[in-house]
């Protein structure tokens, strides 16, 4: 009988399982057998006849010591347990698998810019070194958006991650290779992007009307009105629907059409309702709370297929009534992701101010509205109202704006 070949073993962690393979040309083999050296004393570490038709043998977790060289042969058996020679010696070694991860940077972590300087932590105790690494990102169904080249010095292992998407899931991973073919991976790190802090430019768009001799400038921002005739108070951007059973409906002006990312956001959300419903001729989301006995509150987003319904839940999360509470909704190619965070820490810091000129010093988000002084005041949100009706409202007050 001819002699069975070792493949190539990379090094590997001896405190794990690991499965080795052999090439053979003879007749089918029903058993292999697995003979392990000390490559230094030549002394047998392992000696293990197994009954397997595949070409592998698994050398059990413990069997061998980290930070040594060893030596491999296999030997099959036919059906009629008749051996063959014994493989040419294959040198490998064993080495702790490598402390590789990102340096301040947690699984499920939020950031609040559109990039990040990402840098990756390496240690291996056998001073093994890295030969190359690679930085990947995904989104948020694990689809590879973007890859870095591959990097060669092992003395800084970083990267800058650029043009993230606000209000997006993302995973960062690192793969990369020590000198001696150990495959290190830091594995799938979840980002969440949340701008809390945008720079002072939006996107604007500049349309240049030559026929009277001016350029018009516009946004992506579309406002839209909802149905129906009540009066509702707008606090921090946000409206005040607590003791209403109704809520508030929409029915033109707001299309989501094919792939999408939503937020929304609120407070008070730690009950039992019905947060959401977006509904066309042929589908709808469905967006429900749920409060547990134990003060824990868990989101459930419903999307009927036509077959069943889609069905995901949140982890129970347990904050406050007045913690901010983001709940993001994304669609791509019909597959669907629920992601719910809460913020105690959010404090609404918007002013908004009355006259014709801008404030002298305006903040990022402050608004004015033009009335009929020449000088511009600030007028504090916790001394106004702001009313959306289409008249004016009966109880309007000095400081008060309707629309």
């Amino acid at each position: 009988m001819s002699k069975p070949i070792v493949n190539k073993i990379t090094p590997f962690d001896a405190a794990m399982d690991k499965a080795v393979s052999f090439s053979w040309n003879g007749s089918q083999s029903y058993a292999n057998r697995l003979v392990i050296y000390n490559a230094d004393t030549m002394g047998i570490i392992y000696d293990r006849k197994i009954s397997a038709f595949p070409h592998t043998h698994i050398i059990p977790a413990g069997t061998l010591a980290n930070g040594r060289k060893w030596i491999a042969q296999f030997q099959t058996f036919d059906i009629n347990d008749s051996a063959s020679e014994l493989s040419d010696k294959t040198y490998f070694q064993t080495l702790k698998t490598p402390l590789f991860y990102f340096y301040g940077l947690a699984d499920g972590q939020t950031i609040y810019s559109a990039s990040y300087d990402a840098q990756i932590y390496y240690l291996q105790e056998n001073y093994e070194d890295i030969q190359s690494f690679r930085f990947y990102l995904y989104d948020g169904t694990k689809t590879l958006l973007s890859e870095s080249e591959t990097m060669y010095d092992s003395t800084k292992i970083r990267y800058q991650y650029k043009g993230l998407d606000n209000h997006t899931l993302y995973y960062f991973r690192c793969h990369g290779m020590t000198v001696s073919g150990m495959e290190i991976d830091t594995g799938y790190i979840r980002i969440y992007t949340d701008y809390r802090r945008p720079g002072k430019y939006s996107i604007i768009y500049a349309e240049n009307d030559p026929l009277h001799g001016y350029m018009k400038y516009h946004t992506n921002i579309a406002v839209i009105q909802y149905n129906g005739n009540k009066t509702f108070n707008f606090e921090n951007g946000m409206i005040d629907l607590r003791g209403d059973n109704e809520g508030i409906y929409y029915d033109t002006g707001f299309v989501i059409d094919g792939d999408f990312t939503l937020k929304l956001r609120g407070m008070y959300l730690n009950q039992t309702a019905t947060l959401l419903e977006l509904r066309n001729t042929r589908h709808s989301i469905t967006v429900n709370s749920y409060l547990y006995e134990d003060g824990t509150t868990r989101f459930k987003l419903d999307v009927p297929n036509g077959l069943g319904h889609y069905i995901l839940y949140s982890d129970a999360l347990a904050f406050n009534s007045t913690d901010m509470v983001c709940i993001w909704i994304r669609k791509v190619n019909d597959i669907y992701q629920l992601e719910v965070i809460a913020d105690p820490d959010y404090i609404g810091t918007d002013n908004i101010w009355y006259g014709q000129q801008m404030p002298p010093n305006p903040s990022t988000y402050d608004v004015w509205i033009d009335a009929p002084n020449l000088f511009t005041y600030v007028v504090s949100k916790d001394d106004m109202k702001t009313h959306y009706s289409d008249g004016e409202p009966a109880d309007a007050d000095v400081n008060d704006i309707w629309n």
